[in-house]
């Protein structure tokens, strides 16, 4: 009996040395060059604009010890960025935006492409929204006129997004049911093309989430006639949701960081941390969510992944009725 007891004290203070041990490593790693930081899409758009800003804060907060390099790897619906994260499974010094359009891609191009289960998912920081944004100058100046124009011109009316499957053309095809209306999807390589082809004339309007748009919008060149979100957003008062004039149309786009597979859990304990810190900086709030109109979402590696593969499943019809998904 004595022995069993010996054991299990032995054993007990074995573990909380292990744990300790764990631990101090944690708090003691951090990067020891700089850190390459993976938008996957093309500069201006959503994930760009997320990656710069992050990099700028953490650097000015002094966060980390080391600069985050903003790479733009565009193309294939955010997966040629993704899958050069996922060539690189044990890289502690290799970070990716991540948003709902990657994991919906790589569902869409099928097996072997990159899924979010090939990385180490490390946070969300933010909610955007989806609005539909026209020029000023558009003679649709209402949600109301886009629907009423869709039933007399079926399939003519364009709206550019940023690649088949992804987050834009899924709430495009839940209005369409909704209004029973057809739209012309032309797909772009990232947010910031969008702008450029609505402003030069190449589409009717714009799937968009804030940060693709404001800067245009507070220069009166553009304007957003609906959002796809249950209530008003604060920035845009007088935006009416797709849901109050009958359509419930409601889209969660996630803004979430991942790392590549494989990495030590010191590593990625250290990277959450980070980012947590930064999350909760006044930098952030008021030179990211402010500024751009995104909703606040802090969660942390276990949530996120669930939410991420919540997402998918649920996207997995829709891509069904595209005929994007077989």
């Amino acid at each position: 009996m004595k022995m069993n007891k010996l054991f299990q004290v032995t054993a007990t203070v074995f573990l909380m040395i292990l744990v300790f041990v764990s631990v101090a490593r944690a708090a003691d790693w951090k990067p020891s060059k700089p850190i390459e930081f993976v938008a996957p899409f093309a500069p201006g758009g959503g994930s760009d604009v997320l990656a710069r800003s992050i990099a700028s804060i953490i650097e000015g907060a002094k966060l980390c010890p080391q600069p985050l390099i903003v790479v733009n790897r565009a193309g294939g619906s955010g997966l040629v960025g993704t899958t050069s994260v996922v060539q690189q499974k044990g890289n502690l010094h290799v970070l990716l935006t991540f948003i709902p359009g990657q994991a919906q891609a790589a569902l869409v191009a099928g097996k072997g492409a990159p899924t979010f289960r090939e990385l180490t998912p490390i946070c969300n920081l933010a909610l955007d929204e989806q609005l539909i944004v026209v020029k000023t100058d558009s003679p649709l100046k209402t949600i109301r006129d886009v629907i009423a124009e869709a039933k007399r011109r079926p399939g003519e009316l364009t709206i550019a997004g940023t690649g088949a499957g992804q987050d834009d053309q899924i709430c495009q095809r839940l209005f369409e049911r909704s209004a029973g209306i057809r739209l012309r999807y032309v797909p772009f390589k990232s947010g910031g093309e969008c702008i450029t082809a609505l402003l030069g004339g190449h589409v009717d309007m714009i799937w968009a989430n804030p940060p693709e748009f404001v800067p245009q919008w507070e220069a009166k060149m553009v304007r957003p006639v609906a959002v796809a979100k249950a209530t008003r957003m604060t920035d845009f008062p007088d935006v009416p949701t797709l849901k109050e004039i009958g359509h419930d149309v409601t889209y969660f786009f996630y803004r979430g960081i991942a790392a590549a597979l494989d990495i030590p859990l010191e590593a990625a304990a250290f990277y959450e941390n980070m980012f947590k810190r930064m999350a909760e900086s006044s930098s952030w709030k008021e030179n990211y969510l402010k500024k751009y109109s995104l909703s606040p979402s802090w969660m942390g590696s276990k949530e996120f992944a669930k939410v991420v593969a919540q997402n998918e499943e649920e996207s997995k019809e829709i891509l069904k009725d595209l005929g994007l998904l077989k």
